[in-house]
C-alpha cells in the first residue's frame, strides 16, 4: 500500500487553518485521524492523502492553494531528510538527497535530479495506485523543495524555469511571486531548471559530514520499511546473485518463481524499479562493507556485483559525494573519537 508522511498533511493542515477553515472536521469528513497529525513521522494512506487534496481544494476553493501549502513547509516536512539537505555542501546535494530519498516522503511521487543543457533540472511526477491527486500537489512539491532551498542558503534563489503540467489557474503572478522565473503551464513534465551556477552555489550551513550520518538514517529507514514490501523478496533473490555479476531481471524473476513482467509489475505497484531496488541495495551493502576493515575497495566490488573497482567508486560517489576510501577514512576516524570519549569518561 502507498502511503506518505503525515508531515505533508500537517502542512495542508495549517494552510486550511489559515483559510479559516476547520482541518479536524474536513479531515473526520473523509475519515482521516486527525489526532495523528502532529505525529510528523506517521505515515497515511495514499488514498487518504489524495481524498484530503481533493477536499482542500473543494473547501478554499482556492486555485494557488498548494502554493499557500508551501510556505508551511519545513525541513521537518522531508523528514530527515530535510536535515540532511540543510547540512549539504551545496544545494546540488541538497537536491540529490531530495531525489535519493523522496520515497520516505511519498511513495507515489518519482523524483529525478539530472543534468539538462542550461543546468539542472529537478522533476516530479506523481504514480498513485489510486485517484489521481489535485494539481495543488505538484505545486506543493515543487514550490516546498524551492522554498526551501532558499531558507537553505537565506537568500533568494532563481530557477531558469518553472514548467507545470496544468493549465494556468487565472494567473501567473502568484507563481513567479514563489519562483522568480517564468512559469510556462500545459507542458509534458513538472520540473524546475535551476542554472549550474545557481544549484552550485555553497549552502552556509554546509556539514557534509552530519549530512552523511543523516543519509545513513535515511536509508536505514528505507531499509526497515521495505522489508513489508514485495521489494524485501527480490533485495533477497539479489544479494546471492551480486557476487556473481550484474544480476538480470530475468534470473530475478526466475528465482522468485514468477515471470520477468509480473516482476516489473509488483515493484510498480510498490512505487519503485527494479534498478532502484538494486540500485539501494547497492549502497545499503556498501555501507556495512566498507565499516569491515578485513575486506578491499576491490574485495567491496565484487561482492556488490560490480565489474571493477572504479566501476564501484563511481557509485558512491553518485550515492554520497564520497569516494569509498574517503567515506571509509571519515567514518572510522568518528568511530575513533567515539571510543576516545567513552575510554576519557570512564577515567
Amino acid at each position: 500500500m502507498q502511503t506518505g508522511l503525515s508531515s505533508w498533511v500537517f502542512a495542508v493542515a495549517k494552510a486550511l487553518q489559515d483559510a479559516g477553515i476547520d482541518a479536524q472536521a474536513l479531515m473526520a469528513g473523509i475519515g482521516m485521524d486527525a489526532s495523528r497529525v502532529g505525529d510528523l513521522t506517521y505515515r497515511y494512506s495514499q488514498d487518504q492523502v489524495t481524498a484530503l487534496w481533493g477536499a482542500a481544494s473543494k473547501a478554499t476553493a482556492d486555485p494557488y492553494f498548494g502554493l499557500k501549502v508551501a510556505g508551511h513547509v519545513r525541513p521537518s516536512t522531508f523528514h530527515v531528510v530535510g536535515y540532511a539537505m540543510s547540512c549539504s555542501e551545496t544545494l546540488r546535494r541538497a537536491g540529490e538527497r531530495f531525489a535519493r530519498y523522496s520515497r520516505i516522503i511519498s511513495d507515489a511521487a518519482l523524483v529525478s535530479f539530472d543534468d539538462v543543457p542550461g543546468g539542472v533540472s529537478l522533476r516530479i511526477d506523481l504514480k498513485p495506485q489510486g485517484a489521481r491527486p489535485v494539481y495543488h500537489t505538484l505545486d506543493t512539491i515543487l514550490a516546498g523543495f524551492h522554498m526551501l532551498a532558499e531558507w537553505i542558503v537565506g537568500d533568494k534563489v532563481k530557477p531558469v524555469s518553472v514548467r507545470l503540467e496544468h493549465s494556468e489557474p487565472g494567473s501567473a503572478e502568484p507563481y513567479q511571486q514563489v519562483f522568480h522565473c517564468p512559469v510556462q503551464f500545459g507542458q509534458a513534465r513538472n520540473e524546475i531548471v535551476y542554472a549550474a551556477e545557481t544549484i552550485d552555489q555553497p549552502i552556509p550551513s554546509a556539514n557534509e559530514e552530519l549530512a552523511h550520518v543523516l543519509d545513513e538514517m535515511a536509508a536505514n529507514y528505507i531499509d526497515r520499511r521495505q522489508t513489508q514490501w514485495f521489494s524485501a523478496r527480490v533485495r533477497e533473490a539479489l544479494i546471492g546473485q551480486l557476487p556473481k555479476g550484474f544480476p538480470s531481471r530475468r534470473k530475478t524473476a526466475s528465482i522468485l518463481g514468477i515471470t520477468e513482467r509480473t516482476l516489473l509489475r509488483r515493484l510498480a505497484n510498490e512505487g519503485t524499479t527494479y534498478q532502484d531496488v538494486l540500485e539501494r541495495l547497492r549502497e545499503s551493502l556498501s555501507f556495512d562493507y566498507l565499516q569491515r576493515p578485513e575486506l578491499t575497495s576491490e574485495e567491496i566490488a565484487y561482492l556488490l556485483g560490480f565489474s571493477s573497482n572504479s566501476s564501484f567508486s563511481r557509485a558512491f560517489v553518485r550515492w554520497t559525494g564520497e569516494r569509498p576510501g574517503e567515506w571509509r577514512d571519515r567514518v572510522g576516524k568518528r568511530e575513533r573519537m567515539l571510543i576516545g570519549e567513552k575510554v576519557s569518561a570512564t577515567d
